[in-house]
């Protein structure tokens, strides 16, 4: 596969992927310290941060790091979408499964949350030229 033929999700930086999901992590703990139901915001807001219509479908991390989570096979925004955005966070959630998808994601360049939730992250101005 040439260069041309790349996939778009491996155009994506590891070093943005990774500093964009700890964006997503603080601000996910700095949710929860909210006294009594910061817990529950801070659930909310990690199952379904790449889902919100109010943030276009990307989570404060990947607006921040220009990355974007489209569906599959049709590019789509994942705005409006939350049962694929809690397949992604649940895997955050399950102590073992950080681990192998960290594994799976270095090695692949896809997390295994992706793979089950039929999603991928890509740049943000790739999403943008293809028209979606």
């Amino acid at each position: 596969m040439d260069k041309e033929q790349k996939l778009l999700w491996e155009k994506v930086p590891m070093a943005e992927r990774i500093l964009a999901g700890l964006v997503d992590i603080i601000i996910t703990l700095l949710i929860s310290l909210f006294p009594k139901i910061g817990w529950l915001f801070g659930l909310i807001y990690l199952l379904g941060k790449d889902s919100f219509s109010f943030l276009n479908g990307q989570s404060f991390g990947k607006k921040l790091f220009h990355l974007r989570v489209i569906t599959l096979p049709h590019y789509a925004s994942m705005s409006g979408l939350p049962e694929k955005s809690v397949i992604r966070g649940l895997v955050l959630l399950i102590p073992i499964l950080n681990i192998i998808d960290f594994i799976h994601l270095i090695k692949y360049k896809v997390r295994i949350a992706d793979r089950w939730s039929e999603t991928r992250v890509i740049k943000n101005q790739d999403w943008e030229t293809t028209g979606n």
